[in-house]
């Protein structure tokens, strides 16, 4: 199940969609409603990053950075 919910994150972030056979694989793993809930999932973590790097939210105090700041 866990490598058919990464193809379909995956191709549906670097294509703004998933083919038809990547679809028919997450909906032998997931259900159709499992599916749908997987891409509003990833859309709203989407959408969320998209909000916090634009607005350049700083990491709670004390926390250190995962990765290095990417340049702007």
């Amino acid at each position: 199940m866990a490598q058919a919910v990464y193809a379909l994150c995956e191709e549906l972030q670097r294509n703004q969609s998933v083919s038809d056979a990547t679809y028919a694989r997450a909906v032998s793993a997931l259900g159709e409603q499992g599916v749908i809930d997987t891409v509003g999932i990833a859309g709203y973590y989407t959408l969320l990053a998209m909000v916090l790097n634009t607005a350049r939210t700083p990491l709670p105090s004390g926390a250190l950075p995962a990765l290095a700041p990417f340049p702007r």
